[in-house]
């Protein structure tokens, strides 16, 4: 997620992650083998003390048969999280709401960069999708075999089984919102 490790969001990862797992009566090696991380960065993850990319934090969620929302959030709690912080501290990305359907989970965020930050995704489960729009600067969006420029007030949408990549290119705060969806975890 960060290098900056004061997020309050590792330990709300950590309790739910170790809380779930106990619940279900699954070793570390059985989850690390289910959501095909290594033992040792469950360990670390469980601990509070790793940084820890979205997409693995998906693949744990999904292992658990959690949704994203509730392995990052703060038991009993529905508020925004901040889940992502880059180098600089005006890049960040906050959770604003998620929705867990029958067979889809819905989640909103609220992103923003700072001028020449970047943001890098590895690809998500075929199914899953998003809509980007900008609400200030210019977001250079990258994904599959396609680049496009947005300026504030456009959007689009696209699936991210290919992975993407979000670039603030311009000299000003990047400010965009993001919507996605995602077939549910397994076991809801």
């Amino acid at each position: 997620m960060t290098d900056h490790s004061s997020l309050q969001v590792f330990s709300h990862v950590a309790h739910n992650l170790r809380t779930t797992r106990q619940r279900l009566g699954w070793s570390q090696e059985k989850l690390a083998t289910a959501a095909d991380v290594s033992r040792r960065m469950l360990i670390n993850i469980e601990a509070g003390a790793s940084n820890v990319s979205i997409a693995t934090l998906d693949r744990l969620a999904s292992a658990l048969g959690l949704t994203f929302s509730e392995l990052v959030r703060q038991p009993g709690s529905e508020s925004p999280v901040r889940v992502w912080q880059g180098h600089n501290q005006h890049s960040h990305a906050t959770l604003l709401h998620s929705l867990a359907l029958p067979h889809c989970t819905l989640e909103l965020w609220q992103w923003q960069l700072a001028p020449g930050d970047s943001y890098q995704a590895t690809p998500d489960p075929s199914g899953c999708g998003e809509i980007v729009e900008v609400h200030s600067g210019t977001l250079q969006l990258s994904y599959a075999d396609k680049a496009l420029t947005l300026l504030a007030g456009a959007t689009a949408g696209y699936g991210t089984e290919y992975g993407y990549r979000y670039h603030n290119p311009g000299r000003g705060l990047l400010r965009f919102q993001r919507s996605i969806v995602m077939p549910a975890p397994q076991g809801k």
